[in-house]
């Protein structure tokens, strides 16, 4: 069963990366600034919805990794289905490619759904810039807020999927962290018509309505999460994300006969090393 699943397809993947790299912050702060977050590796499994509006639900995994290059601030980051790259050599500023592989919607539960045409499997490739910020004096804290601009490098839409997010960590004990985050996403009109449209042909084989969605934005979600060190290495993390849909494609036919607020949850564990 294929799914249009949220950003973070599985919460835990991501939420557990950043909290464990700000947890570990305070431990290499003595070090040179080019190691002070490690290198990392983790898993996350979570449930969240079948597909982008949807009201059933589905389980999956999703990995976690983190590498920076012997001597640099430049890194590489995988999370799920998402994939980013620093190509900056600053302790806070990233500037570099991002890919998304963006899951398609076929042979879902709903039953009028499964009758609209197939959205197909996509990647999506653009750029993303983000500034990250430690603050290790008294109480430690950290800041990462960003932005990114992708467009599909297949066949499904045209135009752009762009975004601006931001999170924020600190630590509630020695031991643990919590993190809270928020961020919204537009798209263009195509986009939100491959994902929300019904075409005539669609509205024929399933009974909804023709529904030609524009632009703009599309959704705002929030997440807080709790990252745990149970050794010096391992770490165990949990997340809620919340996203609600917006803009046109809230009014959408499929999006109605699901539900346009999308809860997605999960937990993961990770292992770090310098």
């Amino acid at each position: 069963m294929q799914h249009h699943l949220p950003k973070s397809f599985v919460t835990a993947a991501v939420l557990l990366a950043s909290g464990l790299f700000f947890s570990l912050t305070s431990a290499y702060a003595e070090e040179s600034s080019n190691n002070i977050i490690p290198n990392f590796i983790g898993l996350g499994i979570g449930v969240t919805p079948e597909y982008s509006g949807s009201g059933d639900y589905a389980w999956g995994a999703a990995p976690g990794l983190y590498y920076q290059f012997k001597d640099s601030n430049r890194f590489v980051e995988w999370y799920g289905p998402i994939v980013d790259a620093n190509l900056l050599d600053s302790p806070n500023w990233q500037i570099g490619p991002i890919f998304s592989f963006q899951f398609g919607r076929s042979d879902v539960d709903d039953n009028i759904i499964s009758r609209l045409p197939d959205v197909d499997n996509t990647v999506e490739g653009g750029v993303v810039v983000s500034y990250i910020y430690n603050n290790l004096e008294g109480i430690p804290w950290r800041l990462r807020v960003g932005a990114q601009v992708m467009g599909d490098l297949g066949d499904v839409y045209n135009g752009a999927n762009s975004g601006l997010w931001a999170n924020f960590w600190f630590p509630i004990s020695h031991k643990a962290v919590i993190g809270v985050g928020t961020g919204a996403s537009w798209v263009s009109s195509s986009y939100n018509q491959a994902y929300y449209g019904v075409t005539q042909k669609g509205s024929q084989a399933s009974g909804l309505p023709v529904f030609n969605p524009g632009g703009g934005l599309t959704q705002w979600y929030a997440w807080p999460a709790l990252v745990v060190q149970i050794t010096p290495e391992w770490y165990m993390g949990a997340g809620l994300l919340y996203q609600r849909i917006a803009g046109d494609a809230a009014d959408s036919p499929i999006v109605k006969r699901g539900d346009a607020s999308q809860w997605s949850g999960g937990a993961g564990v990770g292992y770090a090393w310098k």
